[in-house]
C-alpha cells in the first residue's frame, strides 16, 4: 500500500514509531489472526491508541494526526499481520469469457492464484492500478515453435502466459523432474513429437544432429521413407511411452511427410491417441488451394477411432476454400467427432524450404510464383534462381511464403469455435529475422478485428485467444481447468491492456517490434512484465504437463 505524503512527512517527523510498533506487536498480531480481518485490524490499533491517548484525540487536527501517524508507522507489519494479498490489480475492467463478467473489479491474489474480485479497494504487498484498462485471462498459445528467450519474450510482451508446442511437439516430452522455473517467462508444454520420434527410429543420425545443431533438414529419409512393420510398432511404442510421460496430446506434421505416412501408420497415430485420450494436433495433407482432401483424411481417421483432432492454422491450409473446410468441421462436430481447428491473423506462411510441399507443385498449391517467397532471415525476395540455390545450400533455411488473402482470415475468425494461435517460427536471437507471428498475434486479433473492424466483440476474442484453449486440454491436462478464466481460485495468469490502443506493432520487414497498447502481464502471481519491460519478477513459468 502506498503512504500519502502526508503520512511519510510524519513517519520522518516523529520518534514515536518503535512505539507503534510495539504496540502491534502487543495486540494486533493476535486480533487479525483471530478474525482474518485488515478491518477489524485496523479497529484494534485505532481503538487501544484512543483509549490510551483521549485527551490527544479531543484536541481534533492533532488527535487524526497522530492516528494517522501510528498507522504509517506500523503499516508494514501489519500488512503482513493480516495476510493481505500479494498483488492487487485495482479498477479495472475486469472480463472473464467464461461467466461473461465485464464490470469494474479490483482483483486480489495470493499465492499464484485469484483470491479476491472485488468492487470495494483490496490492499495487497504490490498494487497495479488497472484504471481505463481492461484486466483478462492470459492468453494460451496452442501452437508456438518458441524454443528460447528471446521467443518466449516476444509472446509474453503479447499478453500470451503459456507458450505450448503443439503441432511438432517435442522427443522427449519436457518431464517435470527436469523442469526449473526459475529460467522460464511463460507457463510451457508440449505434445509428443511424432516426427521427431519417427526420426530416433528411422534417422537416428539425423536426429542427433538436430540436437547438436538445432536446424532440420526435411528433405531426409525420416520425412521421405515410408515405415518398416518393426519401424512403426517402434514409433508407436515411443508414443505411448511419452503420452504416459505427460506429454499434451500428439503432434503430428503429415504434411511434412506427406509420402512418408501411410495409412497404417496414420491410423496407428489416431488409435493410440483414443487409447490415451488425447488429441491428434495436425498439420493436413496440403492439397491444391481450397482442395479438402486432407481435412476429409483426419476427420475420418479420428472418427473411425473415436479420437479427437485439432487441425492446425486451418486459414493457411483451406486457403480460397476455408467455408467449405469449416462447414465440414461443423458436420462433423454436430455428429459427435471431437474436432476443433484455429487461425492466425497473418497472411503469409513459413516454412523450412527443405519441406515436402517444396518438393511438390507448390506454386500451383499456393497459387503464387517464386517472387511471392521472401527469405525469412533477411526478408529477401528470391526468384527462381534464388530459391534453388538456396533449397541446395541452406535446407535448414526458413521462407515467407505470401499467399493467404486477409478474407479467408476474416471468414474463419467469424466462426464462434474457432481458437486463435500464432504459429510462431522457433527463434534463438534477434540476428535472423522469422515472421511476426510470434510478436503480434493476440494483439492484432484485438486491434483489428475487435475494434477497427468490429467482427468480434472484445469477450469473445479474449474466449478465442484464453478460454477455448484452456478447454480443448482440461480434459487430458487438469491444470488448464484453472487457466483461460478470471475467478475466483484460478491461477493468476492475466493480461492488461489498453483496448483503445492495443494492436501489433510487428511486421515482416520488423517482426520483433513488440505489441501496443499491453500494460502489464502477470504470470503466476508475479508481474512479469511492464509497459514493454520484462521484470525481475518475470522468469515464474512452470512446465504444465497432461499429468495432475
Amino acid at each position: 500500500m502506498r503512504l500519502s505524503p502526508v503520512a511519510k512527512s510524519a513517519c520522518k517527523m516523529s520518534q514515536k514509531c518503535q512505539e507503534g510498533t510495539g504496540l502491534l506487536d502487543s495486540g494486533v498480531g493476535k486480533a487479525a489472526r483471530t478474525t482474518g480481518g485488515l478491518v477489524t485490524a485496523l479497529s484494534w490499533v485505532s481503538a487501544q491508541w484512543v483509549t490510551r491517548n483521549s485527551s490527544a484525540v479531543s484536541s481534533g487536527f492533532w488527535g487524526m494526526w497522530r492516528l494517522a501517524l501510528l498507522l504509517c508507522c506500523v503499516q508494514s507489519p501489519l500488512l503482513q499481520a493480516v495476510g493481505d494479498y500479494d498483488l492487487v490489480i485495482h479498477g479495472g475492467r475486469v472480463i472473464d469469457p467464461e461467466t461473461n463478467l465485464d464490470a469494474v473489479r479490483s482483483v486480489g491474489i495470493r499465492n499464484g492464484r485469484i483470491e479476491a474480485i472485488s468492487e470495494a479497494a483490496l490492499v495487497g504487498r504490490e498494487r497495479l492500478d488497472a484504471s481505463g484498462l481492461v484486466v483478462a485471462p492470459g492468453f494460451i498459445n496452442l501452437h508456438s515453435h518458441s524454443v528460447a528467450a528471446p521467443g518466449y519474450r516476444l509472446e509474453l510482451l503479447d499478453g500470451v502466459t503459456t507458450v505450448l508446442e503443439l503441432e511438432a511437439g517435442r522427443f522427449p516430452v519436457p518431464r517435470r523432474e527436469h523442469a526449473t522455473n526459475a529460467t522460464a517467462l511463460t507457463h510451457y508444454g508440449a505434445s509428443v513429437g511424432h516426427a521427431w520420434i519417427r526420426m530416433s527410429v528411422i534417422d537416428p543420425e539425423g536426429l542427433r544432429e538436430v540436437a547438436r545443431s538445432g536446424k532440420v533438414d526435411m528433405s531426409g529419409p525420416a520425412f521421405t521413407q515410408v515405415a518398416s512393420d518393426d519401424q512403426r510398432e517402434q514409433i508407436e511404442t515411443l508414443i505411448a511411452r511419452e503420452i504416459a510421460a505427460g506429454g499434451l496430446g500428439i503432434g503430428f506434421l503429415l504434411d511434412y511427410m506427406a509420402s512418408a505416412v501411410d495409412e497404417a501408420e496414420r491410423d496407428m497415430v489416431f488409435r493410440v491417441a483414443a487409447q490415451y485420450g488425447v488429441p491428434v494436433f495436425a498439420h493436413v495433407r496440403r492439397g491444391i488451394d481450397g482442395d479438402p482432401a486432407g481435412l476429409d483424411e483426419i476427420i475420418a481417421a479420428a472418427e473411425r477411432a473415436g479420437a479427437s483432432a485439432h487441425i492446425c492454422h486451418i486459414n493457411a491450409s483451406a486457403m480460397s476454400g476455408v467455408s467449405v473446410w469449416l462447414d465440414k468441421i461443423d458436420a462433423a462436430r454436430a455428429r459427435g467427432v471431437d474436432v476443433t481447428t484455429e487461425m492466425f491473423p497473418w497472411t503469409a506462411g513459413s516454412a523450412l524450404i527443405s519441406s515436402d510441399v517444396f518438393s511438390r507443385d507448390w506454386r500451383r498449391i499456393f497459387s503464387i510464383d517464386y517472387g511471392d517467397v521472401q527469405w525469412a532471415e533477411t526478408g529477401e525476395w528470391l526468384t527462381e534462381e534464388t530459391f534453388e540455390r538456396y533449397q541446395q545450400e541452406r535446407p535448414d533455411g526458413q521462407t515467407m511464403h505470401h499467399y493467404i488473402r486477409e478474407e479467408w482470415n476474416r471468414l474463419a475468425i467469424e466462426r464462434p469455435h474457432v481458437m486463435v494461435a500464432s504459429d510462431a517460427m522457433p527463434l534463438t536471437s534477434y540476428d535472423r529475422k522469422v515472421v511476426p507471428n510470434g510478436a503480434g498475434t493476440s494483439a492484432r486479433i484485438l486491434g483489428q478485428y475487435v475494434r477497427e473492424e468490429q467482427l468480434l466483440t472484445l469477450s469473445d476474442a479474449l474466449a478465442r485467444l484464453s478460454l477455448l484453449p484452456a478447454r480443448r486440454l482440461e480434459s487430458f491436462a487438469p491444470a488448464f481447468a484453472r487457466k483461460g478464466r478470471l475467478q475466483l481460485g484460478a491461477d493468476a495468469d492475466i493480461v492488461v491492456f489498453d483496448a483503445d490502443t492495443i494492436g501489433a506493432r510487428a511486421s515482416y520487414l520488423e517482426p520483433f517490434a513488440p505489441a501496443a497498447g499491453l500494460r502489464a502481464v502477470v504470470v503466476g502471481g508475479a508481474v512479469a512484465a511492464h509497459d514493454g519491460e520484462l521484470m525481475a519478477e518475470a522468469y515464474g513459468g512452470a512446465l504444465i504437463t497432461a499429468s495432475p
